[in-house]
């Protein structure tokens, strides 16, 4: 039971872009969006880009200590991984889109983090999650609902980066907008190196 006096803390489980790449990004969808578009579209600055593995929402501190140290357990034996960057998406579709995003691909060690992700919620009590998992980073959000078609976003090169940790991420509602904060970072196990 939660006391009155008892802070929450507003959680997930991310994946952040590598700034450089980040910024490439901004750049790029910036580019893609063009004149008409652009000003409709509140962007993500690039220090604040990531992958969502598992939005954990209001939790006490017990229960992300709680959290942490079961996901801790379960990382120990995962190594680090290459993803690549997809194609743009809307979510939820292109007749009312609320944000726009990028797919990102790894072949299946996303999707892998992200299960563990939801045994760990649910073994901590936390509201089990309805919707697909589906990797993606969200550059920027609609200011207003907009129909799009994906002719406005075609597609761009793919970019790869390497993953080499995951963290548990606060997010806090500003005058400024959402903002992001690490909590805690979960180092992966080093690449093998081919010889």
């Amino acid at each position: 039971m939660k006391t009155k006096d008892q802070k929450t803390i507003r959680a997930f489980i991310a994946v952040r872009i590598p700034l450089d790449l980040a910024a490439t990004l901004h750049k790029k969808a910036q580019h893609r969006a063009g004149d008409v578009l652009q000003h409709k579209l509140r962007w993500m600055v690039p220090q604040q880009q990531h992958i969502t593995l598992r939005f954990l929402g209001e939790c006490d501190e017990q229960n992300l200590e709680q959290f942490s140290s079961y996901f801790e357990k379960s990382l120990s034996n995962v190594c680090g991984f290459d993803c690549m960057t997809g194609c743009f998406e809307f979510f939820p579709d292109a007749h009312r889109p609320r944000a726009l995003a990028l797919n990102m691909h790894s072949g299946q060690q996303l999707n892998s983090i992200s299960r563990i992700c939801e045994e760990g919620a649910r073994l901590c009590g936390m509201r089990r999650e309805m919707r697909n998992f589906r990797p993606h980073v969200t550059l920027a959000r609609f200011r207003q609902h907009h129909h799009v078609t994906h002719s406005h976003f075609f597609n761009m090169p793919s970019y790869r980066m390497t993953v080499n940790e995951v963290v548990l991420m606060k997010s806090e509602t500003t005058v400024e907008g959402t903002q992001y904060s690490v909590l805690k970072v979960f180092p992966l196990q080093p690449l093998a190196k081919s010889a």
